[in-house]
């Protein structure tokens, strides 16, 4: 059965997510939570995160704030990369 929290090939062979360590080593220090009952998303901080944990297993650890629900989605903070990336151009 398919995780739905990993990409997968057309061939369905999954494809391995980043995790935090390669984040953090990449610059990045930040992951978007969002809960999908109340659209509701927080920033949270991932160097006291396990370096192994993968990114879309973020989600797992946490529970809404505002609705209660653990209907949740992680991935890297969108406006983080876009900083980091306009940084390292210049």
């Amino acid at each position: 059965m398919r995780n739905r929290r990993r990409a997968h090939r057309k061939d369905g062979q999954e494809i391995q997510p980043a995790t935090v360590g390669s984040e953090l080593a990449e610059g990045y220090r930040l992951a978007e939570v969002w809960c999908e009952p109340c659209c509701r998303h927080v920033e949270v901080e991932i160097s006291s995160l396990p370096t192994d944990l993968a990114i879309p297993d973020i989600a797992l650890r946490y529970r809404c704030a505002a609705c209660g629900g653990r209907q949740l989605t992680s991935r890297m903070s969108i406006a983080e990369f876009y900083r980091v990336a306009a940084e390292r151009r210049g």
